[in-house]
């Protein structure tokens, strides 16, 4: 389910499912990808780093997928985080982990930092996650902006509007 979105102002994004304040320094991407809400990237990089989706499963099945399917596939996937977080009024799950490339069997690679954050909001649980970066870059820009997302992320109620 793709959505076009508008800015209210200049660092709001609103599209007909959600709205949020845009992170310092990062810029709303449009996407193609039918289950992706939304995109998000530095204004200094043309990669889209967070993205926003929802699927039918729950928070913690999210949770538990990427934590058993990461787990069995990369030597060196280690659980930073796994706790509890307020989004729009509910409960989510925020996950952050750390990770190789799959090619790394030596353990000679960089460590990678990604999270993820899933809850349930109107019978439909949406996923804002990162991709692997550096941990430093996790650290100066992306947990910042996820931290942004969290804080200012509504989904719309069909039955009433924003106020």
């Amino acid at each position: 389910m793709a959505a076009v979105g508008y800015s209210l102002m200049e660092n709001e994004f609103e599209n007909s499912i959600l709205k949020f304040r845009i992170p310092e320094n990062w810029t709303v991407v449009d996407t193609t990808q039918s289950d992706t809400l939304t995109g998000l990237q530095p204004v200094h990089n043309n990669t889209t780093i967070i993205t926003i989706t929802s699927t039918d499963v729950s928070p913690q099945k999210v949770v538990d997928g990427y934590v058993n399917n990461y787990s069995s596939k990369y030597p060196r996937f280690k659980v930073l985080k796994n706790e509890p977080v307020a989004v729009d009024n509910e409960e989510g799950i925020r996950l952050v982990y750390k990770n190789t490339g799959s090619s790394d069997t030596l353990f000679t690679g960089p460590i990678y930092i990604s999270s993820l954050v899933a809850f349930s909001k109107h019978n439909q649980t949406y996923i804002i996650s990162s991709n692997e970066v550096s941990e430093n870059y996790y650290q100066k820009m992306v947990e910042p902006a996820m931290n942004t997302l969290i804080n200012s992320i509504r989904i719309k109620d069909y039955s009433s509007s924003f106020d």
